[in-house]
């Protein structure tokens, strides 16, 4: 059987696939038909920063396969860049191409309500099939209920971390800072604007924080339901919704950049130029730092992006963190509700989330040829990296807690990422989910008024004792205050079922 190519696959129509499939050439029948020693065959989907050519693929493949046989399963792995991926998974399934699982990053929400993941209780196929993913996952696993219906499952990944700087060490080193190029700096607010201060008269031709879009996760809140038109700003004691966009917090936030962009700290294009992220700002040389979530392994995370070197930085007093009740729900892996396979799937989920070997496989590739292995146990580059698999997207796949650590990350950095999620305040909704059918238009009206003023408001291009007031006459007549009911209603009932307070 002719096997296409995922890069052919790619460049064409949804029902060019299908069509290809009628042919014989994708066809679904013999994809799923049990081979010799009765094996069925898994395809996975997943999106990735950096796709694998078809060699490296296939090579990941067959090293997993050769472990997966013994359960009877195989594995059909089809990456994707960002901008196919959300288009095509939707399409693929809705048409019965072959997806049995996939990654639903933002789209969760969409393909639940679409009905394109499967309840993964019914017939007690996770208790029968995915036992291990249970006992990794514990109650996390809660928070990818809709309307207490399991539709996906949550990664072990860093889940919370406290808001903070990252700065290029280069400009650091510059005007004669003292600080720790490997650990987290903490630091007053006044010897923050110092520094800036400082970065700002050595290269007062470059930027010195690039903008990005964290207001909403910089200020301590659970987003409780998914979104930001209401949240818990008591997240441990109260399931009370407020307006995040009337708070004390939001308005000294947009204070702090208002007083930055007078300083002359903000790019003047930064409204426009929304889609450049701060890891090109930092290695074009355009900016010197930015907002960040400070996690384990932080540090080399960021400096590999920016492509230099890149230190950490903390203010003390706001290093306080929140666990949202959302956070499980970001990016689940979900089974497809039109599968053929649905035990040969949770076999192969449960098998991933569980085996180290399999999980390595999957994230990193094959030893010797996509990684290798130093004296100390750390992995790193192959000498030759023409052709390596290399997704970069560890955090989402299934337990990145289970594979060997980076090169330059400390031995024990998945164990300072399960500390740092247990150390984060935990929010008394974990569980709740918010139906939004009663008020999606107003879902709508909220966010086309909050985009309208975002960037102005938080970047500090407005004064926000006038900008804020502006926004929020927006919202509150694009209906905030019905969208607030609406979901307080919701987690009230949810609150008392439930036994909360």
């Amino acid at each position: 059987m002719k096997k296409i190519s995922r890069r052919e696959f790619l460049q064409g129509t949804v029902a060019g696939a299908a069509s290809i499939a009628l042919a014989g050439v994708l066809n679904p029948a013999e994809l799923n038909a049990k081979a010799a020693g009765d094996v069925e065959t898994v395809t996975l989907a997943f999106m990735a920063f950096s796709v694998p050519s078809d060699a490296a693929i296939q090579r990941v493949e067959d090293a997993m396969n050769e472990i997966l046989a013994e359960d009877g399963i195989a594995i059909d792995i089809l990456i994707m860049d960002s901008a196919s991926y959300f288009q095509q998974i939707p399409l693929m399934i809705a048409g019965g191409e072959k997806v049995d699982t996939y990654s639903a990053l933002a789209m969760f929400s969409s393909m639940v309500s679409g009905g394109y993941a499967l309840d993964l209780e019914e017939n007690d196929l996770l208790q029968t099939y995915g036992q291990g993913i249970v006992d990794t996952m514990g109650d996390y696993i809660d928070g990818c209920r809709f309307g207490g219906v399991l539709y996906g499952l949550p990664q072990n990944r860093d889940y919370a971390s406290p808001n903070g700087y990252m700065i290029a060490n280069q400009y650091l080193d510059t005007i004669g800072l003292e600080y720790s190029a490997d650990e987290v700096n903490y630091i007053t607010e006044e010897e923050l604007d110092d520094i800036f201060a400082r970065l700002h008269e050595a290269y007062p031709e470059k930027t010195v924080i690039a903008c990005q879009t964290v207001a909403r996760t910089a200020i301590l809140n659970d987003y409780a339901g998914g979104d930001w038109f209401g949240v818990m700003m008591d997240p441990t004691n109260s399931l009370e919704l407020s307006n995040l966009y009337a708070t004390d917090e939001y308005y000294e936030y947009c204070e702090q950049y208002y007083n930055w962009n007078q300083m002359g700290y903000i790019s003047q294009d930064a409204m426009t130029d929304t889609s450049v992220s701060s890891s090109e700002a930092i290695s074009s040389g355009k900016a010197m730092a930015y907002e960040c979530g400070i996690k384990a392994g932080i540090i080399l995370q960021e400096s590999t992006n920016n492509g230099t070197p890149t230190s950490a930085f903390v203010v003390e007093g706001k290093d306080e963190y929140i666990l949202p009740s959302a956070a499980f729900a970001d990016m689940p892996w979900c089974i497809s509700s039109l599968t053929d396979v649905p035990e040969a799937t949770m076999k192969l989920l449960n098998a991933l989330y569980t085996d180290a070997a399999l999980q390595t496989l999957i994230i990193y590739g094959v030893e010797g040829e996509d990684y290798v292995t130093t004296d100390d146990g750390f992995l790193t580059y192959p000498e030759d990296t023409s052709d390596i698999y290399h997704p970069n997207v560890p955090a989402y796949m299934q337990n990145e807690f289970i594979t060997p650590v980076w090169e330059g990350n400390d031995a024990d950095v998945w164990e300072q990422t399960k500390e740092t999620n247990e150390n984060a305040i935990k929010s008394i909704a974990m569980g709740f989910s918010f139906d939004k059918t009663n008020v999606s238009t107003e879902y709508t009206a909220l966010t086309n008024a909050y985009e309208e003023y975002r960037y102005q408001v938080e970047y500090g291009f407005v004064d926000p004792a006038t900008g804020i007031a502006e926004m929020n006459e927006k919202l509150e007549a694009a209906g905030l205050s019905k969208y607030i009911e609406e979901k307080q209603s919701q987690l009230d009932a949810w609150g008392e079922e439930n036994n909360i307070l």
